[in-house]
């Protein structure tokens, strides 16, 4: 894989022709992109779905939660039929939950369900405040979250920071996001574990989703272009190890 392709561009703007504005920008670097609750109310949903699937891949960012296994199955029979290649399930998923998004692609591999198991926008001390537990206890609660969720079908992860690794020793072969990404000397925004594109890379991410980093930037193509070539390096160096 490239490294551009393991590049997924939030498209977080309010209408669909600002999403398909910034694709245009970046057409020809980048072919992967994540659209989520604020276009989805924007409406024109299926005019950017048309639009993106043809020559690019795409990635709803919805966090399915826990609901009526048949309307979550059927919703996942939609984003199948439109060629949606990554879907979010919330941390809120029960197992039966997420057997039926399992289910709802029918024989197709695709969507691949992503389990969020904590937001990037937590962290430990939102964690500790939530549970009323100990921040050291927040490595367990990721440990019986994901097992329960990759025991019931899912295919990958949502995971920021150290909790890279912490997965990727785990699970060997699971398919991990990671949102949050910041280049160095960036702001972390609302992104509490956040890490830089490079770091995601060497902690094991499979693909890293990256927002404001390019879509505030001044010059949008050069913004995706310095941060395709730190994923580069970090691609180059692990090979080398």
């Amino acid at each position: 894989m490239k490294p551009q392709d393991r590049i997924i561009v939030a498209l977080d703007v309010p209408t669909v022709e600002e999403a398909l504005g910034l694709v245009h920008e970046l057409d020809g670097l980048i072919s992967f992109y994540k659209v989520g609750l604020e276009l989805l109310m924007s409406g024109g949903m299926d005019r950017l779905l048309q639009s993106l699937v043809e020559g690019r891949r795409v990635f709803v960012d919805l966090k399915l939660p826990n609901d009526i296994p048949e309307t979550v199955r059927r919703a996942v029979t939609l984003a199948a039929d439109k060629g949606v290649e990554f879907l979010t399930l919330s941390g809120s998923a029960t197992v039966e939950t997420i057997e039926a998004a399992a289910s709802g692609r029918g024989g197709r591999a695709k969507p691949q369900l992503l389990f969020v198991p904590f937001l990037s926008s937590l962290d430990r001390s939102d964690f500790s405040r939530q549970t009323q537990s100990s921040d050291s206890e927040f490595e367990d609660l990721l440990r019986e979250r994901t097992e329960r969720a990759r025991g019931a079908g899912a295919d990958g992860f949502i995971v920021s920071g150290p909790e890279i690794k912490l997965l990727r020793d785990r699970y060997r072969d699971t398919l991990l996001v990671s949102p949050g990404i910041r280049p160095e000397g960036s702001s972390k925004d609302d992104h509490k574990r956040s890490c830089t594109p490079a770091e995601a890379i060497r902690l094991g991410a499979d693909y890293i989703v990256v927002g404001r980093p390019i879509r505030n930037a001044s010059n949008r193509r050069d913004a995706a272009e310095r941060i395709i070539g730190e994923v580069a390096l970090a691609m180059t160096q692990a090979a080398a190890q």
